[in-house]
């Protein structure tokens, strides 16, 4: 049986070569699906495909491991989705479902193609992004189903060692706050923002004692290593940790550097924008920089409204109003937070805005009337946009109303400026 998110997410039935499937016949206990993000005019993709199938037939043949693949194709025309399929041992989801496919695309966060995430069939839960990079690291399966090792096991089993080279214990950062600092000496962004980081460290020793900060470097060669580490007053993973610094930047998807990421006493991630919560907190005095169900909204979200569906309360920014919608809001967002959790880049994010230059870019782009309050759901990559009823009193009852009608496709959605999506870039 598949789980019911993977359900709401794919459709029922997917595309074989002789018809349509059951989802629920492909999925099950220890079965691993993978969604592969792919299209025939895209040359690194007719590159990776050769390798994933022999890959695919591998598994079959040689292994006890339970694969299936479904192919979310990003070709231009029918014709060339049937062309690129059928050289194919696995499903699709059918051509004609592009909603869904553009859903897929921002659940999982795909940015480019050729991409293949695998996905847990049973529980609904992410296994890994990064599919296409696993096959060529590891062709013949030995590592499959590449289930991430908690953060917790790759820190333990490695060495940590002060600015003297000594080794240190990972029983005396174990129960702490943890910062991981992945950065270079050759970077200059790195090298302008590590003072910062050494000032707010000592800030934040102070206040939260049990904190500790961990250099991952992508320095190019041991001395360069040793000469930045000599400039920070914290712990570094050893130079030949070399394999467990990738895979700690694979498991976490560090993009680029510098990156701080902060963890919980448990490992788990606090934060993966260490660098920018810094940035507006210099005094540290959100720190762990916890993500609010509701945030009011700033330049730095700008991103999230492109990559998710958002539910703004727009005010006219005096703080009592603010501080109404935050009130408003609070609840709906913690009760919805909790159910959607696994829903990626589709789950909405909550935001009250006030009458800054922020909200009247995002009234503007959404052609929004210039009335307080107002509460709108933009969802800028499928170019729609869902407004509470004029007249409606905004409520906490009247705004969970209106998020569930939306959660249950209730709501007719009205047109927005479209916008390009990045999931048809190639890499």
């Amino acid at each position: 049986m598949a789980h019911p998110s993977l359900i709401k997410s794919i459709g029922e039935k997917v595309l074989g070569h002789n018809g349509p499937v059951d989802l629920n016949d492909i999925c099950g206990p220890d079965k691993v699906l993978g969604l592969y993000f792919s299209a025939h005019w895209c040359p690194p993709c007719r590159g990776f495909t050769p390798q994933l199938v022999a890959f695919y037939k591998h598994l079959k043949e040689n292994t006890k491991h339970q694969l299936e693949v479904v192919l979310v194709s990003s070709d231009r025309d029918d014709t060339a989705f049937h062309d690129y399929f059928n050289d194919m041992p696995w499903l699709a989801l059918p051509f004609t479902e592009t909603k869904r496919k553009i859903r897929l695309s921002r659940q999982f966060r795909v940015t480019a193609i050729p991409t293949l995430v695998l996905i847990d069939s049973r529980s609904g839960r992410l296994l890994t992004r990064a599919g296409r990079e696993m096959v060529t690291s590891d062709p013949e399966a030995l590592n499959f189903p590449w289930r991430p090792r908690p953060i917790g096991d790759i820190l333990a089993s490695t060495k940590l060692v002060d600015t003297e080279g000594q080794e240190v214990p990972y029983e005396t950062v174990k129960d702490g706050y943890k910062g991981l600092y992945f950065s270079a000496h050759w970077c200059p962004p790195c090298k302008a923002f590590t003072p910062q980081l050494v000032t707010a460290y000592e800030k934040i020793k102070k206040k939260e004692g049990n904190f500790h900060m961990i250099f991952i470097s992508s320095d190019r060669s041991e001395e360069s290593w040793r000469t930045y580490h000599s400039t920070m007053p914290w712990l570094s993973m050893a130079w030949e940790e070399k394999d467990a610094r990738r895979e700690l930047a694979s498991n976490l998807e560090v993009k680029g550097i510098p990156t701080l990421v902060i963890l919980g006493p448990d490992n788990s991630v606090v934060t993966a924008d260490g660098r920018t919560e810094l940035s507006e907190d210099s005094e540290v005095e959100r720190f762990p920089w916890r993500p609010q169900s509701v945030e009011v909204l700033a330049e730095r979200h700008m991103s999230r409204l492109q990559e998710s569906p958002c539910l703004v309360l727009f005010t006219d920014g005096e703080m009592t109003e603010l501080q109404f919608g935050r009130d408003v809001l609070l609840p709906v967002a913690e009760e919805y937070l909790l159910e959607h959790s696994e829903e990626g880049g589709l789950a909405l994010k909550f935001f009250v805005a006030g009458e800054d230059e922020v909200a009247d870019s995002v009234r503007d782009f959404a052609c929004l009337e210039d009335v307080v309050p107002l509460v709108a759901i933009l969802d800028l990559a499928e170019g729609a946009k869902f407004l509470l009823e004029e007249g409606v009193e905004v409520s906490t009852a009247t705004v969970h109303n209106f998020v569930t009608r939306y959660t249950n496709d209730k709501l007719s959605p009205l047109p927005i400026r479209p916008v390009t999506t990045s999931a048809t870039n190639t890499s």
